[in-house]
């Protein structure tokens, strides 16, 4: 059985990530969110460390989160103690529902790690069947462009306090393949290292659109990155809305 990367990575996903709009992907979320009703449960598949389940929460909602590794929710976990939140948690994959809720989210293109056209089609119905009547899916993918054309097949590094990265990337359509090394500072000078490698799919819009219509829902927009905008050539990060039918 392959090891999942984040194991290693989780301890440095924050920081690693603190560039992201979080503010504004959870703002985008709780509008979606207000349409579905007035208290919506909201189940955040892949939620990592928790970052957009714990701000949604902040904002007076109802969430739980699962991920597939354990470690990750060990940090989600921490954190919620941290700011005296409390959030639902449990281990298991992206399909791993719970038994009912109204509103889905998948942040930070968790579906790119489906890598197969049949997990993206489990995962659709498996929220189908937990969503209450009228309830909705909100997700991202990374588009062809990010992968073609921004991560390609080059060599990327970077440095935050006490940590540098250097990253891979490989793309063989529909496949990107990341081989990532993380280097971090231990106590005194010496440094730590760890290699990991992250592999996604490239999932076109009209294959999600056409399987979202045959697991029974509708089509509600898209958008790009959690914007109120239409994507365009040069999007990189697709937003979809969809309600069950």
């Amino acid at each position: 059985m392959r090891r999942d990367p984040y194991a290693r990575l989780a301890r440095h996903y924050d920081l690693l990530m603190a560039d992201l709009p979080y503010r504004r992907w959870i703002s985008f979320i709780a509008a979606f969110a207000r349409k579905i009703g007035p208290a919506p449960l909201i189940a955040d598949a892949g939620c990592g460390t928790g970052t957009v389940a714990l701000g949604l929460i902040q904002r007076g909602y109802s969430v739980l989160g699962w991920d597939r590794s354990p470690e990750m929710l060990a940090q989600a976990s921490y954190k919620a103690q941290e700011m005296g939140l409390s959030l639902p948690l449990w281990q298991g994959e992206l399909a791993s529902l719970p038994p009912r809720a109204d509103l889905v989210i998948s942040t930070c293109d968790g579906l790119n790690h489906l890598l197969s056209s049949g997990q993206v089609v489990d995962f659709f119905i498996r929220v189908r069947d937990c969503l209450a009547p009228g309830g909705g899916l909100l997700f991202d993918i990374n588009s062809e462009y990010r992968y073609r054309r921004l991560l390609g097949n080059r060599v990327f590094s970077w440095e935050r306090a006490g940590l540098d990265l250097v990253w891979r990337n490989r793309y063989v359509p529909p496949f990107n393949i990341a081989d990532i090394d993380l280097y971090w500072r231990e106590e005194g000078d010496s440094w730590a290292k760890t290699s990991l490698t992250i592999r996604q799919r490239c999932h076109s819009l009209s294959s999600l659109v056409y399987y979202l219509e045959q697991a029974g829902f509708r089509l509600e927009g898209v958008w790009e990155d959690y914007r109120t905008r239409a994507i365009a050539p040069d999007t990189r990060r697709l937003t979809l809305a969809a309600r069950k039918a």
